[in-house]
């Protein structure tokens, strides 16, 4: 594969107990009212909002709301509320960023819409890197709108992305709050479906399309993601040719199954990639034993199989893979997005809320997270964060 033209280097139920409550909900009465518009329950700066705007990152704790969070930190002037279940995870995750006059810290649980609204009342976006997404609320977005507040994911559940799009009433009230709600924004379905467009641009007969997704063993592994990887039914491997050679692939479920049918007519798989085999090999005879589990089952048995996997984390690589490809008989068009850490999977949802702050996505309502930018801005944007972009084509 060849770069791409200036390709760069590869280089829950209620909100906390107690104090924390009380103090969260009477913040947010007294915001209502105009006299201040700030929630840090537990530090922070204590200056108006005006100065700087604020994001509330629901799973601020977890592996990839930390990603996010260091991100955005990087990249934007915003101050962040760190969110999530546990109070002394997010105290530790707002003290491992070391930026404590942009951050705060706050315990609610994202079983509890309404906790989200009283939580989120005053910030320009919600951002939920929490998970597994097939546990969580769909009205969460709706409680993000009702708080005057944009709301982006980074789901990759077929369950929770196409709903949503699919959800009118959602659309028409966002619309009227003024906000933008925008699931998917990851590596799939929103940069695989920007890397389709790209394609099609370059192969519009294509009727067929594959998405692998390559994950690096090195990457840490929170229980949100081993939970989300089990729930994808790893199946049928097949061998896929990638920029670093052949790999095994297994068929997984993916949102991208049926938005690139549906958007672009094409017939398409989603395939994954584990670095370590005999990982690939462990969850595709255990995924389908998975679907029996109850949900607080699942979610120790996720936590169990993150903690036994941690070990194994120091072989291998960090970094990840997206390729997408596209064929029309003989033809086939090939692009594929490699970074050298887990970025990739934050990077859409960064790229977005900055969009937003910046005035720059002016979409409203439910949009497409594959959409708000061309297939060549997607392109531009990646290879200045790093991202490295090859192509191949085949006629």
């Amino acid at each position: 594969m060849a770069p791409l033209a200036g390709g760069g280097g590869v280089d829950r139920r209620s909100m906390a107990l107690g104090r924390h409550a009380r103090f969260i909900e009477h913040r947010a009465v007294r915001e209502r009212r105009g006299l201040i518009a700030a929630v840090r329950p537990v530090g922070g700066p204590d200056r108006p909002m005006a100065e700087r705007p604020r994001v509330l990152i629901a799973g601020g704790s977890g592996v990839f709301g930390r990603l996010l969070a260091r991100d955005l930190l990087k990249t934007t002037s915003v101050d962040l509320i760190l969110a999530g279940r546990g109070l002394p995870a997010v105290v530790a995750a707002r003290r491992e960023l070391d930026q404590p006059d942009r951050t705060s810290a706050m315990a609610f649980d994202l079983g509890d819409p309404e906790s989200l609204t009283r939580a989120a009342r005053g910030c320009v976006a919600v951002a939920c890197a929490a998970g597994p997404f097939q546990e969580l609320s769909p009205e969460l977005p709706t409680a993000a709108v009702r708080a005057g507040a944009h709301w982006v994911d980074i789901s990759d559940y077929e369950g929770w992305v196409v709903p949503l799009l699919d959800d009118t009433t959602l659309d028409a009230a966002a619309r009227g709050a003024g906000s933008a709600v925008i699931p998917g924004l990851s590596t799939v379905p929103a940069l695989s479906g920007a890397l389709a467009r790209w394609c099609r641009e370059r192969l519009q007969g294509a009727e067929k399309a594959r998405v692998t997704l390559v994950i690096g063993n090195r990457n840490a592994r929170g229980a949100g993601a081993i939970a989300s990887a089990m729930s994808s039914g790893f199946g049928r491997p097949t061998c896929v040719h990638l920029p670093f050679g052949r790999r095994l692939a297994y068929l997984g479920r993916s949102p991208d199954t049926e938005l690139l049918r549906r958007d672009l007519g094409l017939d398409a798989e989603f395939r994954v990639v584990l670095e370590w085999g005999p990982a690939g090999l462990f969850v595709s005879g255990v995924g389908p034993l998975w679907s029996h589990l109850g949900a607080r089952a699942r979610s120790r048995v996720a936590g169990l199989l993150s903690s036994i996997s941690r070990p194994f984390g120091r072989f291998g690589s960090e970094g990840g893979c997206l390729q997408v490809e596209l064929w029309e008989g003989e033809r086939r068009v090939t692009v594929a997005a490699l970074s050298g850490d887990q970025r990739l999977a934050i990077l859409p949802c960064a790229m977005a809320l900055q969009r937003l702050l910046q005035g720059k996505l002016r979409e409203r309502g439910v949009v497409h997270p594959a959409e708000w930018l061309s297939p060549e801005t997607w392109i531009a944007e990646l290879h200045n964060r790093g991202v490295r972009i090859l192509t191949a084509r085949t006629f």
